[in-house]
């Protein structure tokens, strides 16, 4: 599963807020891999507290809830950011992402509500070669923002010989291989974009901040022939003696599990002050799912939800969710 031994050229499908797919070692095909949405950023304020954070985890859905509060008697109006993951085209094939949509400004379908009451987000969006922004290059071209995918793959199949070797030269995309001219272009640019807004926070009160989006998941199989790669993970995503026989046990009998890999920012709104550990809840898909990640609570395990904290001094948790395949 694990060795790659066929080059292939990026490729990306885009859905319509359906679970995306994560990061895993190259395998016969491109690997669905995982993206990583950043938290919520807020600017400072002495007057700031930062009283709860959970993040609600479902197959195709996230959610982050913050509870902040305005301790001072005067109205705050903070910018506060959310940054999408970075999209940069897999130069050897060995990776392909699923987004919730095509669009450069929000590729992950981000919404965020504050008390209840929708936000105006506002992007900035730069698209990077060689450390430099070459936005208006890739527009003038006509070429999708997006590094990848159909639409991209299209763009730059058209594009004429010598705006290829100019475009090359830009470090924009990478050239043919002389000796392989029918091979498709591959770009070179990395695409950022940021999410902003102005939250306003009234003196003495809650205000309770919901970021909701859809994650950049990974997904594959794991077989019989896969039993020292789960060997290999389990202290990764720390997992429990109990779900690890389960998982041996069925791949001992030559079943397989499908499994959902998901990356999360967990990194608190605000650097100067302490901010509390998020509360992890995530969904089963179904009865017999194994969930796993590191602060679980165990006792919560077998329920349909399984609860855990995340672990302090980190900014990332990985959740990796495995239901038995079909046969």
């Amino acid at each position: 599963m694990r060795n790659l031994v066929t080059l292939m050229a990026a490729f990306i499908s885009f859905l319509p807020a359906a679970p995306a797919l994560a990061q895993k070692a190259p395998v016969s095909k491109p690997e669905q891999s995982s993206l990583v949405v950043g938290a919520l950023q807020i600017g400072s304020a002495a007057d700031l507290e930062v009283e709860g954070i959970d993040i609600d985890v479902a197959i195709g859905s996230v959610v982050y809830s913050y509870l902040l509060k305005n301790t001072g008697d005067r109205e705050l109006k903070l910018t506060a950011s959310v940054s999408m993951p970075e999209l940069q085209a897999s130069a050897d094939g060995s990776h392909t992402w699923v987004l919730a949509s095509n669009n450069p400004e929000n590729p992950v379908g981000l919404a965020v509500t504050a008390a209840g009451e929708p936000v105006t987000l506002k992007a900035e969006v730069h698209a990077y070669a060689l450390g430099l922004d070459r936005s208006t290059g890739i527009k003038t071209e006509r070429l999708p923002l997006i590094p990848f995918g159909a639409e991209t793959d299209k763009a730059l199949a058209a594009l004429p010989p010598d705006t290829v070797s100019r475009l090359a030269a830009l470090g924009i995309i990478s050239p043919r291989d002389p000796d392989q001219p029918k091979e498709p272009l591959i770009a070179d640019w990395s695409l950022d974009s940021v999410l902003s807004w102005q939250q306003v926070l009234p003196p003495g009160k809650d205000v309770p901040l919901v970021v909701k989006f859809t994650p950049v998941t990974g997904e594959y199989r794991l077989a019989q022939a896969d039993l020292n790669d789960l060997d290999s993970m389990k202290d990764e995503i720390c997992l429990q003696p109990e779900g690890l026989g389960a998982l041996q046990s069925r791949l001992k009998a030559g079943d397989a599990w499908k499994v959902f890999d998901l990356t999360l920012a967990v990194d608190g709104p605000a650097h100067w002050i302490d901010n509390p550990l998020p509360v992890l809840s995530v969904q089963k898909p179904q009865a017999d799912a194994i969930v796993a990640f590191c602060g679980t609570d165990n006792r919560t395990s077998g329920r349909a939800t399984v609860l855990g904290v995340t672990r302090d001094n980190t900014d990332e948790v990985r959740i990796v969710i495995f239901t038995p395949a079909a046969k």
